[in-house]
């Protein structure tokens, strides 16, 4: 039988740091195929080209970013844009400021999953809509993946208890708030991540007085699946 600190560990798994020769700091959480890495970028440091055969999600949360995918740069600031980096396609960043620079990077390799990327590998805000009262969500979709910035309302904001069949992640990028999944609560706070299967039941309340936010992804999209089917139909 599981005990309470299985439990935690499967679904808010325990941040562990990387630490690179230019400077780069990564925290990586990973469950099962799927790893979220916090990146802390130093100013005026390069990211090299690199390869792999995972594919590579990645948002910059603070600051300013130039991405290189494949033979395509483009200047990346915070929550405005989304990178895919396809398996085995050369991917490379760097950091023209005097700013650091804190991104989060997804790395997936599941066998049934086809990693589709539009052709400039960039993906632009599809839509912001309220998806309940007082809580603001702006989408960016691929035809396998879906991504969800959320802001969720202080003095008892809540995403009620639900399951559905998608795999879902979370990571808090601001504020604060319980996340609970399948009974298992932690107090998320910036960069703690938490991983959810398909239909495994879980739930947040933001109980400060500050509006918190949050990315999250679903495996395949959730909210805009006729937009991925279009996507997949344009193909």
């Amino acid at each position: 039988m599981k005990t309470k600190e299985d439990m935690q560990e499967l679904y808010f798994p325990t941040p562990k740091l990387i630490e690179w020769e230019n400077g780069v700091r990564q925290y990586s959480t990973v469950r099962g195929d799927t790893e979220v890495l916090m990146s802390y970028v130093p100013p005026h440091t390069n990211v090299e080209p690199h390869q792999h055969k995972e594919v590579q999600i990645g948002m910059v949360i603070s600051g300013e970013l130039m991405m290189t995918v494949g033979d395509v740069t483009r200047k990346m600031t915070a929550l405005e844009s989304a990178y895919i980096a396809p398996p085995h396609v050369p991917h490379g960043a760097r950091n023209d400021t005097d700013q650091e620079v804190i991104a989060i990077d997804i790395k997936r390799l599941k066998a049934d999953e086809t990693y589709t990327s539009p052709e400039d590998y960039f993906l632009n805000i599809f839509k912001t809509r309220d998806l309940l009262p007082g809580m603001e969500v702006t989408f960016f979709v691929e035809d396998w993946v879906e991504i969800m910035l959320a802001k969720i309302p202080g003095n008892g904001g809540e995403m009620p208890f639900h399951k559905h069949r998608n795999e879902q992640i979370g990571i808090c990028i601001g504020g604060g708030y319980d996340m609970t999944v399948e009974g298992c609560t932690v107090e998320m706070k910036f960069g703690t991540a938490y991983f959810c299967e398909p239909r495994e039941d879980h739930g947040a309340i933001n109980r400060s007085e500050k509006e918190s936010k949050s990315i999250n992804i679903f495996f395949p999209p959730r909210y805009n699946r006729a937009k991925a089917k279009k996507i997949k139909a344009d193909e």
